[in-house]
């Protein structure tokens, strides 16, 4: 639970420009070691892009699994006596064995068009239940979202892929009833669960997630409908910490305001 909650902690370090030098060798130490939510740029060498525009170089592998443009999280060190933590480009190792991980949502998960295929069927455990949960905007483009929710916890390898792999979290949006003019851009988080027809499973532990949504689409869509880009972002989702059931769920909200070109 303890490294759960520095995840999420760590989403909001960056999404927020702040940085937390390690100090478990004392006051000295000058080994930086950080949370990177950023863009893949280039596989060989793997090169990243953080949304202050300053690059990470990992020299030590090559990784050609990885996907240009998609949004990384990983852990990262470089020795800050031998480069300015402000240098535009940071040669820097991969920290205890972290290795970049893809949180872009899939092609599935939206933004599009609300219809009753991708309704909430189950409820998230939290979202936005303090400033360490909240969703937040990189490069001005991506929402990513911290997603706290209610799985069965497998005993295999396996069947835990299998268990993670029902589990949806699209994003969408209802534009039939916005007013010309208007300027808050409303998106619905809906959490799907795809279980087998005569399948009863019971969901009584949370895990935790990132995803990073990408706006273009839907921005442009609301432009389209309204005339303007919005000014204002708006999520919503259903939550329920004490059981993974949409009955007695709660109505929970996220906005910011957003930046304009």
């Amino acid at each position: 639970m303890k490294q759960m909650k520095f995840l999420l902690v760590a989403l909001m370090t960056v999404l927020m420009g702040m940085s937390v030098t390690s100090c478990m060798n004392g006051d000295d130490n000058t080994i930086y070691t950080g949370p990177a939510f950023a863009k893949c740029t280039n596989y060989f060498p793997a090169t990243f892009e953080l949304a202050n525009g300053q690059k990470l170089v990992v020299n030590e592998l090559s990784m050609p699994n990885l996907n240009i443009g998609e949004i990384y999280f990983f852990y990262y060190q470089f020795d800050t006596a031998q480069q300015p933590g402000n240098s535009q480009t940071l040669d820097v190792t991969l920290y205890a064995g972290s290795t970049p991980t893809s949180i872009s949502a899939k092609s599935t998960e939206g933004p599009e068009k609300a219809a009753d295929y991708n309704e909430a069927t189950a409820p998230l455990y939290t979202f936005n239940s303090d400033t360490s949960t909240q969703p937040g905007i990189l490069f001005d483009q991506y929402l990513v979202i911290p997603i706290m929710y209610w799985v069965k916890v497998e005993s295999t390898d396996e069947k835990w892929k299998e268990e993670l792999n029902k589990h949806s979290f699209i994003l969408t949006y209802d534009f039939d009833e916005l007013a010309s003019g208007s300027t808050e851009l409303v998106l619905n988080l809906n959490h799907v669960i795809k279980d087998g027809s005569e399948e009863t499973v019971t969901r009584d532990k949370y895990t935790s997630t990132y995803k990073a949504y990408n706006l273009s689409s839907v921005i442009y869509a609301f432009k389209q409908a309204t005339g303007v880009e919005p000014t204002k972002i708006k999520v919503n989702a259903k939550t329920n910490s004490s059981k993974n059931s949409l009955d007695g769920a709660a109505n929970s909200t996220w906005s910011e305001t957003l930046k304009t070109n």
